[in-house]
């Protein structure tokens, strides 16, 4: 895989393969994950690797699409369609031609448009508004929608023929928490890009917030890790990334979860490690104040830090 999808995790990598061999088939795809699992990388991801690569990828952000102008956008409309239409103008599925659309946020799609979208994937043509003919849809329909379309679909706020239409070949997007082996690559990534745009080396990430950032639960998923990588890369100035670089949302959280140690079943060490890692970030890396919380001198903290790693 490219640099830019990170894939160290075995769920990830398992999810590469998945990408690998959808890429070559030609079916609709639905992409499912919470928000800012990284659904948009998987996305363009499927596109690259694919025989549209070269080919336009047209993404509709079905969020922000304005109700009143849903028909227009996605149908394109001829000169005199409605008050403003003083030219024709060809939709988005006629501008993919034969590369990718891709409908970000499909359940956010007004109930009455998902009608519309769902003769479009059927029948694979699409009518200008104003119009008297239609033109073949030659575009491949990858879409995105939260882990929770299926309570969508129970709830009537999404069609479910429409759901099966797009689903024929289902990609999931497992959170950050459950694959802690890509924090730290991520964040080595978005801090290479980051130093990159400014033509600068990347910083170091100090062993302490390599730590803490392992062990947080990552509830923004992707995208906050991102956010938090381009604020500390902000802060630190030149040098290398430190604790006190990460938001205190980070630093006060608890530094695992019960159902995570369970299921990880961490070894004594694990937990040692832990513990003072999160003492150490509590206190801001103050050596004194996190020895006497830790009920040990500042020569066994120096000991443990050395043997975990924690410098």
């Amino acid at each position: 895989m490219p640099q830019r999808f990170v894939a160290h995790s075995r769920v990830m990598r398992a999810l590469v393969e998945q990408v690998r061999r959808f890429a070559a088939i030609d079916s609709n795809v639905l992409i499912t994950g919470e928000t800012g699992a990284g659904k948009n990388a998987v996305a363009r991801e499927l596109h690259a690797r694919g025989a549209r690569a070269k080919l336009p990828f047209v993404v509709i952000d079905c969020a922000s699409l304005p109700g009143s102008l849903i028909d227009s956008e996605l149908f394109g409309h001829e000169r005199g369609a409605f008050t403003d239409a003083v030219a024709a103008r060809a939709g988005l599925f006629e501008r993919a031609a034969a590369g990718s659309v891709y409908l970000d946020a499909v359940t956010e799609m007004p109930i009455d448009a998902q009608g519309k979208l769902l003769r479009i994937v059927e029948e694979k043509r699409v009518e200008r508004m104003g119009g008297h003919g239609s033109t073949a849809v030659k575009a491949r329909i990858i879409a995105s929608a939260d882990a929770r379309i299926e309570d969508a679909v129970r709830g009537g706020t999404f069609r479910g023929d429409l759901y099966h239409r797009l689903r024929v070949l289902p990609l999931v997007v497992p959170p950050l928490r459950e694959r802690p082996d890509d924090v730290l690559p991520l964040a080595k990534y978005f801090l290479k890009r980051a130093a990159a745009a400014l033509r600068r080396d990347a910083p170091a990430i100090t062993r302490d917030v390599a730590a803490a950032l392992r062990d947080y639960a990552w509830p923004g998923n992707v995208r906050e890790l991102r956010h938090t990588i381009e604020r500390a890369f902000d802060a630190a100035d030149l040098g290398s990334i430190r604790l006190d670089h990460l938001s205190p949302e980070l630093l006060d959280a608890p530094a695992f979860e019960p159902d995570r140690v369970v299921a990880r079943r961490p070894t004594l060490d694990d937990v040692e490690r832990r513990y003072i890692a999160a003492t150490l970030r509590h206190v801001r890396g103050n050596q004194t104040e996190a020895a006497r919380l830790l009920g040990i001198s500042r020569k066994a903290l120096w000991e443990k830090r050395k043997r975990y790693g924690l410098d």
